[in-house]
């Protein structure tokens, strides 16, 4: 899950990945529902994962795409692969990226973007991996080899992408909003891990999750504005657990009509 905003007055890109498994409000639920951010997009779409998100960080949010993995195979292989460097061996469905720099076609990209337990930084070493290839997908891209061909590919994406922009809307920012791609900053939430039900949990502190809002809000050319939701809630009553790096219990007491779910998704 990535939040990013997009400024045609700067000309910049800012891309947040927020961690799938942070305790977050449903937002839109008939009741008060807190479970794994990533179930938002589950129980309630696109709809419910945009307020949602919106909510957990204090930004507007005001469209959403959702890309399934064989968008991601075209994408690379539109741009002719992309050059990734990478610390450790990545390892997925039977295929190995070694360590080193490597250029990628896409299929590759699927395995080198969809490791995530043998990594040592578990989802945040998986988010870095698909900023990597997003972002050098989005320097290609600007080439005017690829940019003439752009409508083209997204009718060829049509069955994996699944948006609330308007096909309009879809043009209009591939002629307008294509500069943004040559300035492109990335940041990650990190949180730290809470047992919940028996149920692993990454819990975003209120300082961490304000300093995002800032960023988010910033590049978008608004005023900051302190958040107060659920989760900041919760922390308050949580200030131990911060200040104990071994302390892995988060108490929801506090909030009786709060539900939580374990959940996979």
């Amino acid at each position: 899950m990535m939040v990013v905003t997009l400024n045609p007055k700067t000309k910049k890109t800012l891309v947040y990945s927020i961690p799938r498994d942070s305790l977050a409000e449903m937002v839109g639920s008939k009741t008060k529902n807190v479970q794994k951010i990533n179930a938002a997009y589950e129980l309630g779409q696109a709809k419910m994962a945009k307020k949602t998100v919106s909510e957990f960080i204090g930004v507007p949010i005001d469209y959403s795409v959702t890309i399934d993995m064989g968008a991601l195979k075209e994408l690379v292989d539109f741009v002719d692969g992309v050059d990734v460097k990478t610390n450790i061996d990545v390892s997925f469905d039977g295929q190995t990226i070694k360590k080193g720099r490597h250029h990628l076609n896409g299929k590759q990209a699927l395995v080198y973007t969809r490791m995530r337990y043998q990594d040592p930084r578990g989802d945040y070493g998986r988010q870095l991996r698909q900023q990597e290839v997003l972002r050098g997908v989005a320097d290609k891209i600007q080439k005017p080899q690829y940019l003439v061909h752009l409508s083209g590919l997204m009718t060829k994406l049509g069955k994996h992408i699944s948006t609330d922009l308007t096909a309009d809307q879809t043009k209009t920012l591939i002629e307008n909003y294509h500069q943004c791609g040559t300035d492109i900053t990335s940041g990650q939430i990190i949180g730290k891990e809470a047992w919940i039900n028996g149920s692993s949990y990454q819990v975003i502190a209120t300082d961490k999750l304000q300093a995002t809002s800032n960023k988010l809000r910033e590049s978008l050319g608004l005023q900051t504005k302190t958040l107060s939701n659920t989760e900041t809630e919760l922390n308050q009553l949580n200030t131990a657990f911060f200040k104990d790096n071994t302390n892995k219990t988060f108490n929801t007491d506090g909030l009786n009509t709060t539900y939580y779910s374990d959940n996979t998704y």
